[in-house]
Formats: C-alpha cells, sequence, structure tokens
C-alpha cells in the first residue's frame, strides 16, 4: 500500500541539505600546501635518515592465537581418512591453505601454504589411511598434486597436468582398497590413475628412486547421451568394480573382468575397463555408497535405495522423505549386533538369558537386535538387511541422523538455503530472532540450541483468489508475496519486535510466540528497512530505509498500535546510524539523530512533526574529509573532578573510514577528541558500549566490528593498541551483530550465510594485553617507524625542544631552560614538521582537544611530551597520506589537453585563493615559491605575486615530483594504498596465550 501526501510534503521529504563547504576532492589536493615538503624531506636526508616519503607506520607484530587460524577465506573442501581420524580441509581465495587436524582435540598438525603456489585450490581429498593428499588446482589445465603430507614437506611428491579444462573436474577421491589408485571424474569421463616411485636404468639394473610419479588413463566407454552426465562415484570393496551414478539415473559399471567376480586385484590400473550400464532409476542420482555389502544411492526426489554388488535393488526407504538427498555418511565403525529369534514377537524371559557377546575390536557388548523387527530385503526369501546407521544431507531440509532399523529420522541441524539477513536477541529471554531472505523468520533458543519457532511470512500474506462460479475446472488460485526479512529489533524493554522488509514493509511481532500482531502491515516506505533504533523507554521507533529516508512510529497505550508519525529524507547519501539519545528535548521526546555518508548529521523534532512530515531540528556537517561509518551515544567521565571538568557535555562516539574514533558534542558539532581505533583491513563499522560488571565495581568495554572482525577494546579510548583483541569472524562480511551484556554473548550473521554464530566474551585477554602494553608511553612505540630506537622517535623529540627554543628566542642570550612542556599554540607547525599536514578544521580540532582534553572546564596552555606523541599518532592518518587522494583531487580539477590531464597555472591559482579553506595570492606566492626551490634570496629578487616560475600548463607528474617533491609515484601510491592490511594485532608473549581468546 503506498501512502498518499501532499506535494508540501513530499517536497520536505526529497529536501537535500544545503551547505557550502570544501569537498573531499578540494580538502585533499590543498592539505599538501601548508609547509615545505621539500625542507623537510632534506632535512631527513642530511640526517642520514633515508628519503621521508618512504616514511609508513610500522604494522604491529601478527599473533596466532591458540585454536584460531587467521584466514578470511571460506573453506570449500573437507574430507577425512575411513577412521575419523584426520581431517583435512582447505579454502578458496588467493593465499590458500591446506589444514590437517587431528579430530581427537581440534588442533591442526601440518599446514600447507599455497599447495599450488597462486592458483586457487578447487578439491581435496584424503586417502583411507590417512597416508595421501590429493589436490587439485587449475591453471591453464587441471593441475593434481600428490602429498605424503606426514613427511612435513611444503611441495608435492609428484604433480601431473591433466587435459581436464577449467572446472571440470566433478569429484575425486582415492580407492580405499588400494591407496595408491586415485580416479578424477568430470561430466562424461573418469580419470584412473596411481602414484608410484620412479625406477631408473643404472649400469643394467633397476633401481628405485625416492621420487615419485603420477599416471592417469581414461578406459574407453560406449554409452549414448540419453543417459546423462556423471554425477559420482564409488569403489566397490572386493569385486574392485567402479559404479559411476549419472544424472538421470543410471549407473556405468567399470571392471577388471566382464563377469562378475569377489576378490580381483585392482593392481593394474590399465586394465580397468567399460563393462556396462544400468538404468537404475528414474531420477539424478546425486550420491552413491559402497557399505556394508551393499550399494547405496541418494537421488534428487528424496529417496535411499540399496541394492547388492550386482545392482540389484533390495530395499529402499520408507519411513521418512524428504526433498533431495545432497549426501550420505554412514557410521565410521561397523554395526555389531546379534540377532535373536524369539517363538513370540514381544519381550519374554528367555529374552533376558541371552549371553551377549563382546565385539573383540572395540570391546563393547554386541546389539541384541529381535529378528521380526528388522526390515527385510526384496528378494523371495526376505532375509534381514542390516546395515550401520547414517546421516543424510538435504537439500533443504537440513542434515538428520538416520536410525536404520527404525528407520527414524533425527533432525540434527535443521539448515536453510535461503541466506540469515536479520538478527536481534531478546533483552531478558534466551532466544534470538533470525530473519532470511525468503520471508522465514526463526525464534531460536541460544542456551539448549532449539528452534522454538518458525514462521514463513510469505504464507501469512498469501492471496488466495476462489475460482469464478463458471469455472470448470473449479482451481483456487494462491499467489505468494515475493518477501525478504531485512531487519529485526527487540526494544529495550523486550515487550516489542519490529521485522523490517525489503519491502518498505513495517511489521510488529510478539516478542515471544512470533504471532504476527499487525494486521496490515504498515507501508510507509517502498524501499527496503536497513535499521531500527528504539527509544530509551521503547515509546518511539525509528527506522531507515535504502532510500536515505528516516521513519518515526509511536506507541499508543490505549489503543496498544503503533502509529505512523512522519518521514524525511535530509541525507543526499547511505544513511550509516540512526539513534536515540538518552536525553530529551523540552517536548518530551527523546532526541533522534541520523548520520549518513555525506559526513552530515540531523537532529530531528519528533514533537514538532505533523502532516507525516519528521521536522529536522537541525542539520550540521560532523566531518571534513572521514566518511562516519556509524555513531553510538556516549556517556560522560563519572569519575572526573566536578569542579575542574564538566560531566553533562552531550557527546556522541563516531567511527570513520580513516581508522578513527571522534567523540563530538552534537550540541555544537565540535569534535572533543580523536583517538586512533583498530588498523585491520577494513575500518571499524559498528561499536556498541558495554560494561562488565566485577562485583561492586563495573568496568566498560567498547565492542567493535570491522567488515569481517569482531574485538573488545578497553576503556578509556586513548590510541593504545594494546587495549583490544579481535578475531576474524567471517571471511565475507559481517551483516548484523547484537549483544547480551547479562551473559557475555555475542550473536552475529555474515553475508552469504545461513548460520548464525554465538560467542562468548573473554574480557581477561584484554585485560592481559593492556598490561603486557606497559605504562607511559611504552604501548605507543609500536606506532613509531623503528620504536623507540628509530630516527623517527629522535626526531620528534629533538624537534619538541627545539620549538622551546623558537619560544625562548632563537637568538636571546639568557640561559636556556629545557622543561617538559611546550604552548599548545606551537602544535601545529610541530605537526607539519613531523610530516603530519592538517587543515585548518583539523587544526582547530587538534588545538581544542589539546587545551580541554574533552572535559577540562578550564583551558590550558601547554602540553608536555608525553600528550604530544599520543596527539600526533592519533590525529596524523592511520596509513599514511595516499597518492591515490591527490590524483583523484587532480583529476577533478584538471582538464584533458593533449592527451593529458592539466591544469592552466592562473586556474591553480584561482582554485587555492577560492575553493575550500583559502590562501591568500600572497601566501600561496610564497609557499609554492618555497617548494619550487627558491631561496630566501631568489624570492626577494622575484616580483612578488608573479607566478611565472610555475609552468604555463600542471601535469600530475609536474605537480607531484617539481611541487611536492614526491620522486617515486608509483612505489609511494603501492606503499600507502588503502588496500593494505597494517594488522593491529597485539604482541604479548606465550604465558598469556591461554588468556588472548575471544
Amino acid at each position: 500500500m503506498e501512502r498518499v501526501t501532499s506535494s508540501k510534503s513530499l517536497d520536505k521529504f526529497h529536501s537535500l541539505p544545503n551547505i557550502r563547504s570544501s569537498s573531499q576532492n578540494e580538502l585533499d589536493f590543498r592539505r599538501f600546501y601548508s609547509v615545505s615538503l621539500s625542507h623537510i624531506r632534506k632535512r631527513c636526508e642530511n640526517k642520514g635518515f633515508g628519503d621521508y616519503n618512504n616514511y609508513k607506520p610500522s604494522p604491529f607484530n601478527l599473533r596466532w592465537v591458540h585454536g584460531y587460524n587467521p584466514k578470511k577465506h571460506i573453506v570449500t573442501c573437507i574430507s577425512s581418512d575411513s577412521e575419523g581420524k584426520w581431517l583435512v580441509t582447505a579454502d578458496s581465495g588467493p593465499e590458500n591453505v591446506i589444514i590437517i587436524w587431528d579430530s581427537s582435540d581440534y588442533f591442526p598438525q601440518k599446514t600447507i601454504f599455497n599447495p599450488h603456489r597462486n592458483v586457487k585450490l578447487a578439491k581435496v581429498a584424503m586417502s583411507a589411511d590417512a597416508k595421501f593428499l590429493l589436490t587439485l588446482g587449475y591453471q591453464e589445465r587441471a593441475t593434481i598434486c600428490w602429498w605424503i603430507w606426514s613427511f612435513g614437506l611444503d611441495v608435492p611428491h609428484a604433480s601431473l597436468e591433466v587435459e581436464i579444462p577449467r572446472g571440470g573436474v566433478v569429484d575425486m577421491g582415492f580407492n580405499p582398497s588400494n591407496t595408491q589408485q586415485f580416479l578424477l571424474m568430470t561430466k562424461h569421463d573418469i580419470w584412473i590413475g596411481i602414484s608410484a616411485k620412479i625406477f631408473i636404468m643404472e649400469r643394467g639394473l633397476l633401481k628405485e628412486t625416492d621420487d615419485y610419479e603420477l599416471k592417469v588413463q581414461v578406459p574407453n566407454k560406449n554409452i549414448t547421451p540419453d543417459h546423462g552426465r556423471l554425477t559420482c562415484f564409488t569403489f566397490v570393496k572386493d569385486t574392485a568394480q567402479v559404479l559411476v551414478a549419472t544424472s538421470r539415473g543410471s549407473v556405468l559399471v567399470y571392471g577388471y573382468t566382464i563377469e562378475y567376480k569377489i576378490n580381483v586385484e585392482d593392481t593394474n590400473y590399465e586394465n580397468l575397463k567399460f563393462i556396462k550400464v544400468l538404468k537404475v532409476e528414474q531420477r539424478t542420482i546425486n550420491v552413491i555408497k559402497s557399505i556394508d555389502g551393499v550399494i547405496v544411492t541418494g537421488n534428487s526426489a528424496g529417496e535411499i535405495h540399496f541394492y547388492d554388488n550386482q545392482m540389484k535393488l533390495l530395499y529402499w526407504i520408507h519411513g521418512f522423505t524428504v526433498d533431495s538427498v545432497k549426501g550420505l555418511s554412514f557410521n565410521i565403525s561397523p554395526r555389531s549386533y546379534m540377532i535373536l529369534d524369539p517363538k513370540c514377537n514381544k519381550i519374554c524371559p528367555c529374552w533376558e538369558k541371552v549371553v551377549i557377546e563382546v565385539d573383540s575390536e572395540t570391546g563393547l557388548p554386541r546389539q541384541k537386535l529381535m529378528k521380526q523387527a528388522l526390515p527385510t530385503d526384496a528378494t523371495a526369501s526376505g532375509k534381514p538387511l542390516l546395515v550401520r546407521d547414517f546421516i543424510v544431507c538435504t537439500h533443504n531440509e537440513g542434515v538428520g541422523f538416520v536410525d536404520f532399523v527404525t528407520e527414524k529420522l533425527v533432525t540434527i541441524l535443521d539448515n536453510k538455503i535461503s541466506h540469515a539477513l536479520a538478527l536481534s536477541v531478546h533483552p531478558e529471554k534466551v532466544c534470538v530472532c533470525i530473519g532470511y531472505a525468503d520471508g522465514t523468520i526463526e525464534l531460536v533458543n541460544y542456551i539448549q540450541h532449539k528452534l522454538f519457532r518458525r514462521i514463513d511470512l510469505r504464507d501469512y500474506y498469501k492471496v488466495v483468489i476462489p475460482p469464478q462460479e463458471d469455472s470448470i475446472k473449479g482451481e483456487v488460485e494462491i499467489t505468494r508475496p515475493q518477501l525478504s526479512v531485512t531487519c529485526l529489533k527487540y526494544s529495550p524493554s523486550g515487550m516489542h519486535l519490529a521485522c523490517g522488509l525489503d519491502t518498505g514493509q513495517l511489521i510488529f511481532l510478539h516478542p515471544t510466540t512470533l504471532n504476527i500482531l499487525t494486521e496490515k502491515p504498515h507501508q510507509d516506505s517502498l524501499y527496503a528497512i536497513i535499521q531500527f533504533a528504539y527509544s530509551c523507554d521503547s515509546m518511539t521507533l525509528a527506522l531507515a530505509d535504502k532510500n536515505r529516508t528516516v521513519c518515526v512510529y509511536k506507541f499508543d497505550c490505549e489503543t496498544f498500535k503503533w502509529r505512523f508519525v512522519g518521514k524525511h529524507r535530509a541525507h543526499y547519501k547511505d544513511i550509516t546510524s540512526v539513534f536515540f539519545l538518552p536525553t530529551k528535548n523540552d517536548d518530551g521526546d527523546y532526541k533522534l539523530l541520523s548520520i549518513g555518508a555525506d559526513r552530515i548529521m540531523v537532529e530531528y523534532d519528533i514533537g514538532a512533526s505533523s502532516e507525516e512530515c519528521l521536522e529536522v531540528l537541525s542539520l550540521d556537517r560532523v566531518d571534513q574529509s572521514a566518511v562516519p561509518l556509524c555513531g553510538i551515544p556516549w556517556a560522560n567521565d563519572t569519575n572526573l573532578d566536578p569542579e575542574t571538568h564538566r560531566n553533562d557535555l552531550p557527546m556522541i562516539l563516531i567511527a570513520n573510514d580513516e581508522y578513527k574514533y571522534k567523540i563530538v558534542n552534537y550540541a555544537t558539532t565540535m569534535t572533543l577528541s580523536t583517538v586512533l581505533g583498530p588498523r585491520y583491513e577494513h575500518p571499524v563499522c559498528r561499536v556498541q558500549l558495554v560494561t562488565r560488571a566485577k562485583g561492586e565495581e563495573e568496568a566498560q568495554y567498547l565492542l567493535f566490528a570491522t567488515k569481517n572482525i569482531i574485538g573488545l577494546q578497553k576503556m578509556p579510548l586513548d590510541g593504545n593498541p594494546w587495549k583490544h583483541t579481535a578475531l576474524l569472524a567471517h571471511p565475507v562480511q559481517i551483516l548484523e551483530m547484537c549483544y547480551r551484556e547479562d551473559s557475555g554473548t555475542l550473536f552475529k550473521i555474515g553475508a552469504k550465510d545461513n548460520c548464525m554464530y554465538q560467542w562468548a566474551a573473554n574480557y581477561r585477554s584484554v585485560d592481559t594485553t593492556t598490561k603486557l602494553g606497559g605504562g607511559d608511553l611504552d604501548p605507543y612505540y609500536c606506532l613509531i617507524e623503528n620504536g623507540r630506537p628509530g630516527w623517527l622517535f629522535h626526531e620528534i623529540r629533538d624537534l619538541f625542544y627545539y620549538i622551546q627554543i623558537l619560544c625562548q628566542g632563537t637568538f636571546s642570550p639568557a640561559m636556556r631552560q629545557v622543561k617538559d612542556y611546550i604552548p599548545v599554540d606551537s602544535l601545529p607547525d610541530l605537526m607539519r614538521a613531523l610530516g603530519y599536514f592538517p587543515s585548518e578544521y583539523e587544526v582547530e580540532n587538534l588545538v581544542v582537544e589539546a587545551k580541554y582534553k574533552v572535559y577540562q572546564r578550564s583551558p590550558s596552555s601547554e602540553i608536555d611530551f608525553e600528550e604530544f606523541v599520543k596527539l600526533y599518532l592519533n590525529h596524523r592518518p592511520a596509513l599514511g597520506d595516499n597518492f591515490r587522494k591527490i590524483k583523484n583531487a587532480f583529476r577533478h580539477f584538471a582538464a584533458m589537453n593533449n592527451n593529458k590531464l592539466t591544469i592552466n597555472r592562473q586556474e591553480f591559482i584561482d582554485m587555492l585563493s577560492n575553493n575550500g579553506e583559502c590562501f591568500s595570492r600572497e601566501l600561496s606566492w610564497y609557499l609554492l615559491s618555497i617548494l619550487n626551490g627558491h631561496s630566501f634570496e631568489d624570492r626577494a629578487a622575484m616580483v612578488e605575486g608573479d607566478f611565472t616560475f610555475l609552468p604555463e600548463e600542471i601535469t600530475l607528474e609536474e605537480l607531484s615530483s617539481n611541487i611536492l617533491g614526491i620522486q617515486e609515484l608509483d612505489a609511494l601510491s603501492e606503499q600507502y594504498s588503502n588496500k593494505e592490511s597494517l594488522g593491529s594485532q597485539q604482541t604479548a608473549s606465550s604465558e598469556s596465550e591461554e588468556a588472548i581468546n575471544f
């Protein structure tokens, strides 16, 4: 349903902010003219520090945590030996890794990095005796590598290129009876091969070497395309046959003899030949297995059939039905049983007198089974048929355990093929709500790990059209809407559960039963809902959609229904956060803020809203260059002295794409503090302040998440890189997460995934790393190149004391006094001398933070050395200056001239004088003459304001080389690329290894 609004309201909904300020390109282009880079560069080179342009922050030491595999790719292959003792996994991506695990303690025993060099792994298989590995990768052709992994080598023992196109291999595996043999299967052929040692002729004698080789061949077959493509295969024990199933229910039989024989040796792989093809089923056979002397198949119709070794039907499962069988996994241990045949078909006293034998292999008593209760085969004699229990994997009904005797299916993993898109946890009860892309919503008890209820919104909102009176067939037409659950949110009180759909519809569910409380969905938006926010009293709800619109609803306590208040689209880029503040307006409504990628913070006036139009109270820019990624309300520090410090500041915390946290006064939009955040491959995009109760005391931590990493950070925020720990949470992307403070449990879902992950927070790990970092400036040395002994720290210290000399007077005859502090007003010049060139906006934030330290009532006029170092490390770019920004800014202002991007000299000067934070022409002339290499005497002889020393047409090379003094452009671009992962993992001693986990 589309809501009808007046044209006046629509103008307010689609109004854009009219703010005049410097763009990102202008800022990035201009900020490099603040001081002479060439002067700083020459000073570094004269001191023997090398090229200053090669400076970059040194990355932290990457730490391997026990039980954690720091890989960022999806596991695509898994295999095990016949006894389940050893497990091998392989992932995808540019840095492939094969890990062999010991399943008894889940500890990795062997890791092989880049087994196929830079080629992605396609498949991996382990032999039944766990001796060998077979890996497959595609270059121009398929390459198979054969490993004896227990030798510990990082190179394969043998490899072979096979004439198979990319993606051609469907399945591969070893012969369980003869692990020297292996088989590759494509859609149309099988490739049988062996691994053997290489023999050489030496002095007329055949000598065995320590090298191995692989040999493969394709057995010829004569079948028509009507039998379909090959889907799966199995080796048949004793008969040495290979059975290959097809997509049209046929089975191809390969063997060493034309006649069916048992105990046939399969030593010579070249003798394997095609025997015949059998049409056994009508559907696609997805899996075929040989177990306990029978052949088992599972097809696309969910049928499971049992055949003898000659493919004669013996039995089929009757007790349950599934949609489609995708996999069968039988119990590793064979069944040990004793069949009893009592005279009566019930338990009698003679049953209890039977002496049960003990299995000699397992040491366990044998199963006592009644003959009449066992399934019988389909032969004329009707013999009992008994195989071991198994696990069945289905297409859309999860994974289940099958008791073969009773044919009961017990679901052990209720899995869905639809991706999870929304998540929310109840604030009081032990239930978590999950929404899926197919319109399904689940309520799960996360303590018992059981599904409480599942509803399908498509069935609830389906449209049933009865047949017409003159209809002959009398068919009922049923139309189900295409819905996806994109957002779920419990209110702080737990009394409300809001559900947002991709169609823009809003519905409310019962928080504990999932009953739909909204008879007709709220249709106040036509775009997918991406965020929810409740007020502190749970009486007001705000949402943001993909169309950058904020809608507000209020709960009516009399009718117990939600009422639409209004909406407004105040952002011209995506909304990154919408949240309520714990303070109220004069009209009694909680303050509502939204922050967007346009760097705009909007405050809404809910009380003044009318005619379904959400009024905007204020609209301000909160940053000059960084893009806010998330924001939350920020509390004052109550432990400070109220006489000297303020504890009533209206503050919010913003995390941006420059790897920084910013504490902002939302009343004045002034940045009170800038703090360096965790530096991983991606910046922090989700934060939540959590409290941990330690007896009578409370400790606060910041729960953060990047694109694929979750972590905890100890408060207060000060840029200390040792005060946080993190783990890789998802190989692709974290879509949603929520946290329960009382139990310290984190829930999250990821992109292209249908599972919910549950984490337990270990606060001791953060406390341990914080202590290991040390005090004072010790934890910050890792952020400085080469640490404390390095040249940069000495340069910081020298310039700090040089500023004192300048403040005391360069030619003063008085005795010099070395102090531990410098004037706050000298901070911008000192920052620029160290290679960080802040804009005027950033200088203002820097000075304000140094003077007031966020909470101080009276400003400070001086700053000591330790505070200065922290300010420098927190304010400078986290990953260094990226030359790519200069390129993009140049393209923004340049014009194409003779197939080259150039800027006219006069336009260049006008741009510096008129755009953004303007330079006067006199200052521009002075700075550009210095950057161009002119000395004091040269400038005295020049006409002031004459820019003829610059070329008529300025190119990017001219700007970077002759003006900025950057010589190696390509090297600098790669060095300071944002895609470079500067890991901010902490270093810790082995003694604390057990404590570093999340």
